[in-house]
């Protein structure tokens, strides 16, 4: 059967699927003092009943594309992504509800091995967090990257030790991500034998092959989901969609964009400050303080009229209305703080 899947794949064969259209409008709780997004709450008196939920944590390498795959399935850009590695310094949940059926994906960072925490100083959650994300799951999708010529015929010992965590029974996805960038479709057929016939391997029990970026195949990732679901009391009301409060959702949006307009270590090193967010009928508007440890950060910053500063603002707001269904003004000032002095 995976086979047969693999060589539609292959050989670019036209299939209809069906489409679950999912409509609604977004407002803001302004009383919920969390701040989590909430959207229309459309005959929720229905699902009161027989309620699924499922709970999904991805697990893989840096920029895997673990974070752009929980976008693409939930419909918004909750989770911050970039082209370097750790944009995702800790575990959110995104949630997806529909009909009476509610999945929560676990995005986490990109597993690497301990001594690399220790040597860039990472935060603790790089280890602990995709620990209880994998003890927490219905089921773990293993996100891999094929168009990396260097890690995508195998997981590392390291990745294998986190899989051994997880609960016996714990259904688990491998997930061929990145398709769309393989000339060689033929490649899914070879990685296919050799995760599904080594024995060092733990059993998948299913295979999807997936563009995150395009969503080639996203699609019927969710519907399968939906489908294994089962009876169960949602974690979550209907109307939330992320654990996430607002002002952190904005934070790490501004830098993950940061991280794509910096070059080398900067966007590490500089410090995001909210320094006011107000939520309007129709509108979110935000001011948002770099600060850099180092002046010539600041000159990289505003130079050429302050270009880069105009290209941020514009990037988080884009994503920002994807994330939140509403207006979102951003204004960004940049400024030093000389600590050695202090």
């Amino acid at each position: 059967m995976i086979i047969f899947k693999i060589k539609q794949y292959v050989f670019q064969s036209e299939l209809c699927f069906l489409k679950r259209f999912f409509f609604y409008s977004g407002i803001w709780n302004t009383n919920n003092q969390e701040n989590i997004i909430s959207k229309l709450n459309h005959n929720s008196e229905l699902y009161q009943e027989n309620k699924k939920l499922l709970k999904v944590a991805f697990l893989g390498l840096p920029n895997a594309g673990k974070s752009t795959l929980v976008n693409k399935l939930i419909h918004r850009s909750i989770c911050p992504t970039s082209s370097k590695v750790h944009t995702t310094l800790h575990k959110a949940e995104a949630i997806y509800t529909e009909g009476n059926t509610q999945i929560i994906f676990m995005d986490t960072p990109g597993l690497v091995i301990s001594k690399e925490i220790k040597t860039y100083k990472l935060l603790k959650t790089f280890e602990e967090d995709p620990k209880s994300a994998i003890t927490d799951a219905d089921v773990i999708g293993i996100i891999q990257d094929v168009s990396n010529i260097y890690t995508r015929h195998k997981l590392e010992d390291f990745v294998l030790d986190y899989i051994n965590n997880k609960i016996k029974d714990t259904p688990l996805l491998m997930i061929f991500n990145k398709v769309d960038k393989l000339k060689k479709k033929n490649i899914l057929l070879d990685l296919t034998r050799m995760f599904t016939n080594n024995n060092n391997y733990p059993k998948f029990d299913d295979i999807f092959m997936i563009s995150a970026l395009n969503g080639d195949g996203v699609d019927d990732l969710r519907t399968y989901l939906l489908d294994i679901a089962k009876v169960k009391n949602w974690k979550y009301k209907e109307e939330f969609y992320t654990d996430q409060s607002i002002k952190t959702i904005i934070e790490q949006t501004v830098r993950a964009k940061l991280l794509d307009i910096l070059p080398y270590e900067m966007p590490y090193k500089v410090k995001i400050i909210i320094d006011y967010l107000e939520f309007g009928d129709d509108n979110i508007n935000t001011f948002v303080t770099l600060d850099c440890p180092k002046a010539r950060y600041v000159k990289i910053l505003l130079k050429m009229k302050s270009h880069k500063i105009k290209c941020l603002a514009f990037d988080v707001e884009k994503e920002l209305r994807h994330a939140f269904r509403t207006t979102v003004i951003v204004r960004i000032n940049v400024k030093y703080t000389n600590t050695k002095s202090s």
